[in-house]
């Protein structure tokens, strides 16, 4: 069971840029000066100046997180049309998984689990995760959420030191 916190943290906030034409990919420049506003929106919204903090960006999505305490790492995907994430996963994970969906997840919780602990996770970690479909879950250890953000983009945040996640926008 989901022990609940008065704590509104972490906090995230995902944001799309205009693009020229749908699916096309923002220069890199764009893309991280997108996260560090969210970054900095976070922070001005919250009165949080200092703590864990992250941030990622995929084609035209760009996302941060904000944890007063604790570890958080954040990161957004673009589910590419034709992407072999089912086989790179596999390659992740040692073994099998299920769909492209479990290969997103596991994808995603890999580099948001680096961000927030500065090492990737284990193989059968991974399996667990990608095999989980709940939005938000607890491994003992630290807490996850994935969550679809428009039709072609994945987000998972992990987060320790408790709380439930906000989404700012």
């Amino acid at each position: 069971m989901r022990t609940r916190s008065a704590a509104a943290f972490p906090l995230y906030a995902v944001a799309f840029q205009p693009a020229p034409q749908p699916g096309a990919r923002l220069p890199r420049a764009v893309q991280s000066g997108a996260a560090e506003k969210l970054l900095q929106d976070l922070r001005r919204a919250s009165g949080v100046e200092a703590g864990a903090w992250s941030k990622s960006h995929a084609r035209t999505c760009a996302a941060a997180a904000l944890a007063p305490r604790g570890g958080v790492g954040i990161d957004v995907e673009f589910r590419a049309p034709g992407r072999r994430i089912v086989e790179i996963a596999q390659v992740l994970a040692g073994a099998p998984v299920a769909n492209d969906a479990a290969g997103y997840r596991l994808f995603t919780f890999r580099e948001a689990y680096f961000k927030a602990f500065g090492r990737f996770p284990a193989p059968p970690l991974l399996r667990d995760v990608a095999g989980r479909r709940e939005r938000i879950f607890q491994t003992g250890a630290f807490d996850v959420l994935h969550e679809a953000i428009a039709p072609d983009f994945m987000l998972t945040l992990v987060w320790t030191g408790g709380g439930d996640p906000r989404r700012l926008r």
